[in-house]
């Protein structure tokens, strides 16, 4: 009867705790999870939120110095406890929360030594007497010591067996109890468990025998060549407490990471560690499960041994491939670590990111250098290497690249700048950031425009937490990926015809390097220039496990089709895993089409795209009701792939209203917040703002506007839009003066000059003439280009405009195969030519191969019979030039 009292008491009170260990340490606060459940947490019992608020100290506490290998709820159940607490709007019900509780309490009493003693008037006995304690040499065991209050009165009390500093005061209410975590040291025949109440000190006596440890020799093999490799090891031994080894077993970086979602963030024991081929571990003799891992697309190696006291155990473990991805062309990568120590100010050794990479089957490695500055420290890290790619440990496997994390926290928002040839300045701004006497400018899209110059991409870094400026920098084309985005977010975005991809990064060291990561397709062999490339280009996929592969009729990621109306087109899944899948879902614009659970670790899963609409088409997975890989393990996302029927983008006016109200609050916090040296400074802020608001706008007035009834100034606002998905030199306000200012086609025309790749004249008769217009000299290999093309269509005609880039070295001429050439279909941009006398379309243009090469484009849009004088082919010469031979072509800005 009185344990089940205390485990009521235990399950649905608890009380409040006096004093915890809270360790954080990073420079900026992601925002929290999203649960998917709503309750009344902010008005809950106050003994609810004081059981919680207990639990959450208790959970929290044994996840950093004992941690087991049910590591993972811990962590799940201390953030539903602080959401509870904090009466946030995702917290769970109170049902939900002591269900899952208990159940733990149930996991954690079969793991560990669960004692029981009471507190009475006048003595503390144990409840029964307890067996002796096997305590390994050179370790702690612990212990959990629930103590009784059998009194009449509140007892504050404190436990602790030697390790004063552990020392945790908790009230305990008349007739309930709480547990401590206590650790007993293998010191002596008996420990000596104390007892600390407000006036007096008591004992309790613990029995101990004091083993030998075994030892675990690991080999990690690949199971293929045979040959040694780096990897995760997991380690549970008979008392259940993980044990470490391996070459960072003594930097706390390696063994603790934060939990990210709860404000203080408090520091708690990473459930493995990392060996280069081989290690060896102390252990208690007994029972002993070993996991090896080797990344997502290696299967998890599971083996358990029996070990006696002394004994020294040899245990070779060989890692099982799932799957090739980089044989397939995806290339997995982290967009975002900061390569430092969970204090943030000391780098780490770059041979040791090296090592994790190959250990996590990380291909990418982008380490961001970021600038903190606050009253106590201030830092620019990680700083081991310029930016660039680090070539020590650069090779035709994996590659590590030093980037550049860009931050305001007050305004703008986070972005990650990766591809970059030197650090764009002053690398922050703002309060929280660069100092409190720190100005909120320069504004965020100036960075982004002198990334952009050095042949950067720019990614939004935290989803929309305090990146207010997403919707501003995706409308002015500025915008490359999206890292951390809620699905939701992520949708509201494709509703309003943004063709934008998702990636992923850790922000090491506040989550483990790798946890998630994005995979990129790309063609041929693995090249950084390439995997960026395909990031701009939308080819990707984002997971914190599953590999999850999309398409539709073979086409991929970012990816436009047109579909025949009289063909029917197939959507196709391939997710794999580790561990059971759970639900894959293909999701179009907002519905789900198709969806299966399972607890397989492979599934296909196919249906018939829908023709009746414009849509976004992405795959999705997951093991519970939440989508972003960021939040939790065993999550995908793929990008989308959009079907244009006649050239029409997905365009849904409230999605782009829900961007405009976002904005407007922005407009105000600019007003109201932020910190310029002038009136100038503040009004180029709210311009960038009132210039969005305006673009979404015209987007929505032109959404169902026939094309042929554009006026000039829808013709000039449309240009404008292209423009800037162009060329970033189109963000100068030089630039956006002269477009304000034009009054004629012709005056377009000439401003555009020098971003026109490409003139197409068709003639009354509907006869196509093609012209080169601005020279394409000098081009990067592997790097996509836009420019503009200028149609003048004096025919009016209806037609798709189609353009080949062909090579001339054979006869007849065939597709050249070392260039491609493609008009864009998106937001502002079609290849259906609308009817209009004079427009302009978007065309990309990437070569693969360096050195001097001739373009041969064909044009046509239907025409018939050419005469003499309309030549629909044109011929332009090409440089291609490696990434390394780049940087003259753009001169540093100064500072």
């Amino acid at each position: 009867m009185r344990r089940e009292m205390r485990r009521s008491l235990l399950g649905a009170v608890g009380l409040v705790v006096f004093g915890t260990v809270q360790l954080a340490a990073h420079p900026h606060k992601p925002g929290s999870s999203p649960d998917g459940h709503h309750s009344q947490a902010a008005r809950a019992p106050d003994e609810s939120r004081r059981a919680a608020a207990f639990h959450l100290d208790f959970f929290t506490d044994i996840a950093r110095r004992c941690p087991l290998a049910c590591q993972p709820r811990l962590i799940t159940q201390s953030v539903l406890e602080h959401r509870f607490v904090s009466g946030a709007p995702d917290a769970p019900t109170l049902e939900r929360l002591v269900s899952q509780r208990n159940e733990l309490l149930d996991t954690l009493r079969k793991k560990l030594p669960w004692l029981s003693a009471s507190w009475s008037s006048d003595r503390l006995a144990w409840d029964a007497p307890p067996g002796t304690l096997e305590v390994t040499e050179r370790r702690p065991r612990y212990v959990v010591v629930e103590i009784c209050n059998v009194t009449e009165r509140v007892l504050q009390a404190s436990v602790d067996a030697g390790t004063p500093d552990a020392r945790v005061a908790h009230e305990i209410a008349p007739g309930a109890s709480i547990p401590f975590l206590v650790a007993i040291q293998p010191t002596a025949d008996r420990a000596q468990i104390s007892v600390h109440g407000e006036q007096e000190t008591r004992a309790l006596e613990l029995p101990v025998e004091r083993v030998v440890a075994a030892t675990l020799r690991v080999q990690l093999i690949d199971g293929e060549s045979k040959r040694p490799v780096a990897g995760r090891v997991t380690v549970e031994p008979s008392d259940g407490r993980l044990r470490y080894a391996g070459p960072f077993v003594e930097n706390r970086t390696f063994l603790e990471k934060p939990i990210v979602q709860l404000a203080p963030m408090r520091m708690v024991a990473v459930p493995f560690f990392y060996a280069d081929g081989s290690c060896e571990v102390e252990v208690p003799p007994g029972r002993v499960q070993v996991r090896f891992e080797r990344g997502f697309e290696h299967a998890s190696i599971d083996q358990a041994v029996e070990v006696a006291a002394g004994e020294r155990r040899d245990v070779t473990l060989a890692s099982e491939s799932l799957l090739d991805a980089k044989r397939s062309g995806w290339i997995s990568g982290d967009t975002h670590i900061h390569w430092v120590t969970n204090a943030w100010n000391v780098d780490l050794p770059l041979a040791d990111l090296a090592l994790v990479q190959r250990a996590e089957g990380l291909r990418v490695a982008n380490n961001l250098t970021l600038l903190h500055r606050n009253p106590d420290d201030a830092f620019v890290k990680p700083s081991q290497a310029p930016m660039g790619p680090v070539l020590r440990y650069c090779d035709s496997e994996y590659h590590l690249e030093m980037g550049e994390e860009y931050r305001n926290q007050n305004l703008y928002g986070h972005l990650c700048f990766l591809n970059l040839q030197w650090l764009v300045l002053p690398i922050g701004t703002g309060p929280q950031i660069a100092g409190d006497d720190s100005l909120d400018y320069p504004v965020n899209k100036t960075a982004i425009l002198e990334a952009r110059e050095q042949g950067g991409i720019s990614i939004e870094a935290h989803g929309t937490g305090n990146n207010h400026e997403l919707p501003l920098n995706a409308v002015h084309g500025l915008t490359d990926s999206l890292d951390q985005i809620d699905p939701e977010d992520y949708y509201r975005l494709l509703d309003c015809g943004f063709q934008l991809p998702l990636t992923n990064g850790s922000d090491h060291p506040a989550r483990v390097a790798g946890c998630a990561r994005a995979y990129v397709h790309i063609e041929g062999e693995f090249d950084y220039e390439k995997w960026i490339d395909g990031i701009r280009c939308g080819r990707t996929f984002t997971t914190s496990g599953p590999l999850v592969f999309l398409d539709v009729d073979g086409q991929g990621p970012g990816s436009v089709i047109v579909p025949d109306p009289d063909k029917r087109s197939q959507v196709r899944v391939r997710a794999i895993s580790r561990f059971p899948l759970g639900r894959v879902q293909i999701v179009s614009n907002g519905e789900v089409l198709e969806e299966v659970e399972t607890q397989a670790r492979d599934a296909t899963l196919e249906c018939p795209l829908p023709l009746d609409t414009s849509r976004w088409v992405v795959a999705r997975c997951s093991r519970n009701d939440r989508w972003n890989a960021i939040w939790d393990a065993d999550v995908a996302h793929t990008g989308a792939i959009y079907s244009h029927p006649e050239g029409k983008p997905v365009f849904k006016p409230e999605a782009a209203r829900a961007w405009i109200s976002r904005m407007q609050s922005h407009a105000r916090d600019i007003l109201t917040r932020g910190r310029f040296a002038n009136a100038s400074q503040r009004s180029e802020a709210t311009r960038y703002v009132e210039e969005s608001i305006r673009r979404y706008r015209r987007m929505i007035e032109l959404h169902d506007q026939a094309r042929l009834n554009d006026g000039f100034q829808d013709q000039k606002d449309r240009l404008l839009i292209q423009a800037g998905f162009a060329s970033s030199r189109t963000h100068a306000p030089e630039f956006l003066a002269a477009c304000e200012e034009a009054t004629t086609i012709a005056e377009l025309q000439k401003l555009v000059e020098p971003l026109t790749l490409l003139r197409i004249h068709i003639n009354p008769e509907s006869r196509v003439k093609i012209s080169v217009g601005a020279a394409l000299e000098t081009v990067v290999q592997h790097r996509t280009a836009r420019f503009l093309v200028e149609v003048h269509n004096e025919a009016r005609v209806q037609s798709r405009l189609q353009l080949r880039a062909m090579d001339q070295a054979g006869t007849p001429a065939v597709p050249a195969e070392w260039c491609a050439l493609r008009l864009v279909e998106n937001l502002v941009s079609t290849s259906y030519l609308t009817g209009q006398e004079h427009e302009w379309k978007l065309v990309e243009f990437r070569c693969s191969e360096v050195g001097h090469r001739e373009v041969h484009v064909e044009a046509e849009a239907g025409q018939g019979t050419q005469d003499l004088g309309f030549r629909a082919l044109a011929d332009f010469v090409v440089h291609g030039i490696p990434r390394s031979e780049a940087r003259p072509l753009v001169q540093q800005a100064s500072p």
